[in-house]
């Protein structure tokens, strides 16, 4: 899910494979060694990650704050089949990489994630990383260092009446008011 304004060149502010500057604040962020795209496995995966943290759904969370024409919308993208994401939910692979318990990935300390992120990114084994949401377990989502060959097949706007969102709130149960 992106800020989006439809005809942005995909590559430039609101278009789908834009990069902002500026990240950081995300739980697997590490500026200084990557720049990093967040995305779920499914749609409604997406738009509960992106919405989870509000109880009651409205029309006003698919606004852009500061531009008018942006609307948020959902991108479906593709990534090589050679792309290696590294599954924190495989006990095969938290062990090789030295993780102990599996409360260094479940819990919210982005001081341990985004250290462990860094450490997977320096091995230079894999393209990005695979974990679950904290709304819904079963909701796959993942991260990925690299753009290459990266494709955005899809993008839509979303809406409250969008099937996405309609999923989305069931599957984490979420409120929606129509205005």
């Amino acid at each position: 899910m992106h800020p989006w304004i439809p005809g942005a060149a995909s590559t430039e502010p609101f278009g789908a494979l834009y990069m902002p500057p500026g990240q950081g604040a995300g739980r697997w962020d590490n500026p200084d060694l990557y720049s990093l795209r967040y995305c779920a496995t499914t749609a409604e995966g997406a738009v509960a990650e992106s919405f989870g943290h509000l109880a009651t759904w409205s029309a006003g969370m698919f606004r852009v704050p500061g531009n008018d024409e942006a609307m948020r919308a959902i991108s479906t993208y593709e990534l090589p089949g050679t792309t290696r994401l590294a599954d924190l939910a495989d006990p095969r692979v938290l062990q090789d990489l030295g993780v102990r318990r599996v409360t260094d990935v479940t819990e919210r300390d982005k001081r341990r994630t985004q250290r462990l992120a860094a450490r997977i990114f320096e091995r230079d084994e894999w393209d990005g990383i695979l974990w679950w949401s904290y709304y819904r377990p079963s909701i796959t989502l993942s991260a990925t260092w690299t753009s290459k060959g990266l494709d955005c097949v899809d993008t839509k706007p979303l809406s409250l009446q969008a099937t996405e969102v309609q999923a989305a709130s069931q599957l984490i149960v979420r409120a929606i008011r129509a205005e």
